[in-house]
C-alpha cells in the first residue's frame, strides 16, 4: 500500500519492485527518464493506460502495473509539495520584506518618541521658570 504524502514516504510500499529477498530496487534511471516523459503526457494514467503503457515500453516491461501507479501517486504527491514548497518561499520573501518594513517604521517612530519627550521635557522646564 502507498504511504500518504503528508506522512512524507515517497514510494516504498510493501510490494516494491523487489528481487527474491525482498529488498527494495531502485528504478533505473532510464525507467525514470521513461516514467518522467510518461508523467508530463498523463499525470493520472489509468489502469488500461498503465498496462498499455507496459506494453508499449520495454524498459518498464519488468515493473509490477501496481508500482507504475504507486511510482505516478509519489510523483503526483512530489509535484505538489514542490508548489507548496515554492508557494511558501514567495509568501515568506514577502513576510521578509513586510518585517523589514515595519522594523524601519518602528525605528523611525521611537526615534520621533524620543525627540517627543525631549521637547516635552524641554517646554516643561521653560513654561516652570
Amino acid at each position: 500500500m502507498a504511504m500518504s504524502c503528508k506522512e512524507g514516504k515517497l514510494g516504498h510500499s510493501n510490494s516494491s519492485n523487489s528481487m527474491d529477498n525482498g529488498k527494495y530496487v531502485r528504478y533505473t534511471p532510464e525507467q525514470v527518464e521513461a516514467l518522467e516523459r510518461l508523467y508530463h503526457e498523463c499525470p493520472k494514467p489509468s489502469s488500461l493506460r498503465r498496462q498499455q503503457l507496459i506494453r508499449e515500453c520495454p524498459i518498464l516491461s519488468n515493473i509490477e502495473p501496481k508500482q507504475i501507479k504507486v511510482w505516478f501517486q509519489n510523483r503526483r504527491c512530489r509535484e505538489k509539495q514542490r508548489k507548496e514548497a515554492s508557494r511558501l518561499q514567495a509568501v515568506n520573501r514577502k513576510l521578509t520584506a513586510m518585517n523589514k518594513l515595519l522594523m524601519e517604521e518602528n525605528d523611525r517612530l521611537q526615534k520621533q518618541v524620543s525627540q517627543l519627550v525631549y521637547e516635552n521635557g524641554y517646554f516643561r522646564q521653560h513654561t516652570q521658570n
